[in-house]
């Protein structure tokens, strides 16, 4: 289910780099605990090198909040990189027992492909979900990865 906004706010996301593995999160997760930040979603990563953590952070407050939130988490001593992101995009994985997939990937403006017989699709949260509400019950096993960073888009 995608992540959505109190009324009167919108879900403003906000990309960071951490450093320190395990104990970073700690630390991260506690801020958040602590400041009461109004977090709608997380999501965690690493990249396939075993590079640094890789986190986007859904908050539901106002632009400029989430900024003065942005500036806060900067503080950390692990937090390697921040910033306020232009566009999330959804990823999901699934198993399917048709091709009705392709057309409704078409229709609701996501990329997807087969892949050794998992479909991957990916695009904006909200197209995600619509895409997967309308293949029905031709889906199964569903992995949603949740709102991640830009793709090579220079972000984080």
């Amino acid at each position: 289910m995608t992540p959505k906004a109190s009324a009167g706010t919108a879900v403003n996301p906000i990309e960071l780099r951490l450093g320190g593995g395990l104990l970073a999160l700690n630390r991260l997760v506690t801020t958040f605990l602590s400041k009461r930040m109004p977090v709608a979603g997380f999501t965690m990563g690493r990249s396939a090198d075993g590079g640094a953590w890789r986190a986007t952070v859904l908050l539901d407050c106002p632009p400029e909040t989430a900024r003065r939130y942005a500036a806060l988490l900067s503080g950390l001593e692990d937090v390697e990189e921040i910033e306020p992101a232009s566009e999330t995009v959804e990823v999901a994985l699934l198993k399917t027992g048709g091709e009705g997939w392709r057309e409704t990937a078409s229709a609701s403006g996501i990329e997807a492909h087969e892949e050794g017989g998992t479909v991957v699709g990916s695009g904006e949260p909200e197209k995600v979900e619509a895409w997967l509400s309308s293949i029905g019950d031709e889906a199964r096993d569903i992995v949603r990865l949740g709102p991640v960073a830009r793709p090579g888009d220079g972000g984080v």
